[in-house]
């Protein structure tokens, strides 16, 4: 209440254009951060000034600095977003990997074709040497096949998923873990054919949290 009118002014012209540039709306606002529409409306016209923990809380639901919302910009610092993406707490055996109950939020990225990926949430320390460390998010290009060395999401033995570096050998195919502590998945060629296993898709980037 103590803040001066222009600084609402300011936050409530950057906070619309942050949501317009994310493909996201009032509604949205209000149900993420937890408050009524009648809030949401007064933080986007300027009537009203969140409290700091909210508003940092929405700088990281939006992936901005709590900057980009408070300061007055000249132009814009602001790294475009292109889509937004589906982050899936974990690979579901037997139904689409994007089925609605599968979704636990959405990722702001900059991608070609973001509807083509979907973020995984990283269960485990099998691939840790590589950068991956549990509870991470790997953002997931969806694609049937894979070359040698690519890291993949995988579904094998008919119900398990997984998160390996792909490397075929003549008719046989192992699941590399990079970490020595695990050993690899040996899967037959033939059972990708049969849809015993499957590749869901490429491992495109890591985002992992500062400790």
């Amino acid at each position: 209440m103590n803040e001066p009118i222009n600084a609402r002014e300011i936050f409530a012209r950057n906070l619309k254009a942050i949501l317009r540039q994310k493909g996201l709306d009032q509604v949205d606002l209000a149900n993420y951060m937890g408050v009524s529409s009648s809030t949401a409306s007064d933080w986007c016209t300027g009537k009203k000034y969140p409290r700091v923990d909210k508003m940092q809380k929405m700088a990281d639901w939006l992936g901005v600095l709590k900057s980009d919302l408070t300061e007055e910009k000249q132009g814009t610092n602001i790294i475009p977003i292109t889509g937004m993406v589906p982050i899936v707490g974990s690979i579901p055996a037997g139904v689409p990997v994007l089925a609605q109950e599968n979704i636990e939020g959405y990722l702001p990225v900059v991608v070609k074709n973001p509807e083509e990926y979907f973020s995984l949430r990283v269960h485990g320390t099998s691939m840790i040497n590589a950068g991956i460390p549990d509870g991470s998010l790997v953002l997931i290009h969806q694609q049937p096949d894979a070359e040698d060395g690519q890291i993949v999401a995988c579904r094998v033995n008919g119900d398990e998923a997984t998160l390996k570096r792909f490397k075929r050998v003549g008719d046989t195919v192992f699941l590399m873990p990079d970490n020595p502590e695990f050993d690899p998945i040996i899967v037959k060629c033939s059972d990708f054919n049969s849809g015993y296993a499957e590749i869901i898709g490429v491992a495109k980037q890591v985002i992992t949290e500062l400790k």
